[in-house]
């Protein structure tokens, strides 16, 4: 399926790997020229854009932190540097962090502001100074990343991890409704459990019992994702504004 992004431009943040890797090769695939941004996984990224090289796409890294002003400033300047425009923004930076797993009242307040800071601020900053150049052109998607456990919260022990995906919705919520009149659509997806390296590797004991508990009795694979990602990237999806797309196979409960 043609979803015609042969002159469109994309940011996707923690495109390094796992869920971003796939949405960068998504939109590759479909003509998008891809900056894959990246905090730390200097080497990964840069290995994902010799891949789309390889294969005939335009793609560059940038290092940045995005949940940082000035690294995320430096970033919409080199996209619009390299490629004189800016069509699409893929918020998927994100991680864990260390220690995840705390009640609320034993939960350190750094890691609080860091989930926040990581996973929250970081999609208001992106946002922030990418849309006014979407705004400009009177064409954009803004696709976010929020999760499953966005979606249904109240998980013991990843309270801060729940607060800063359902704020991911809400954020969303509000681009899209005051972005969109101005032509730029915002979207976000909510994920369940998809089979990237680092959750193979977490989930390897309970990964059975999970699978048994999804509708369609597997976890998701990454390709999946980045498959409605650019979809949500396309035209096709013009008159998608403020949708919350879960990816879960079914599964909208946790139940272990």
């Amino acid at each position: 399926m043609d979803l015609g992004l042969k002159d469109r431009v994309a940011i996707v943040t923690g495109g390094s790997k796992g869920l971003g890797q796939a949405e960068a090769e998504a939109l590759a695939a479909e003509g998008a020229a891809v900056v894959v941004a990246t905090a730390k996984s200097v080497r990964e990224a840069e290995h994902v854009v010799r891949r789309l090289l390889d294969r005939g796409s335009r793609a560059i890294s940038v290092q940045a932190d995005v949940s940082q002003t000035a690294d995320v400033q430096r970033l919409v300047e080199t996209t619009l540097k390299a490629f004189n425009r800016l069509d699409i923004l893929v918020n998927n930076a994100g991680t864990t962090g260390p220690h995840l797993n705390k009640p609320l009242v034993d939960l350190p307040e750094e890691l609080w502001d860091f989930m926040l800071g990581n996973h929250l601020r970081s999609a208001f900053l992106c946002i922030k100074y990418a849309a006014p150049h979407m705004v400009k052109q009177g064409w954009g998607r803004i696709i976010n990343t929020s999760s499953i456990h966005g979606r249904v919260g109240g998980r013991p022990s990843l309270g801060h991890y729940g607060a800063a995906k359902a704020g991911v919705i809400a954020l969303t919520m509000t681009a899209a409704r005051e972005l969109g009149p101005k032509g730029v659509t915002a979207n976000v997806i909510a994920p369940g459990f998809i089979g990237t390296e680092t959750l193979r590797g977490t989930l390897a004991p309970v990964l059975e019992k999970l699978q048994q508990q999804i509708p369609l009795g597997r976890i998701g694979e990454p390709a999946e994702v980045g498959r409605v990602v650019a979809f949500l990237a396309s035209e096709a999806a013009s008159f998608l504004n403020g949708a919350v797309v879960d990816i879960t196979g079914g599964r909208l409960e946790y139940f272990f």
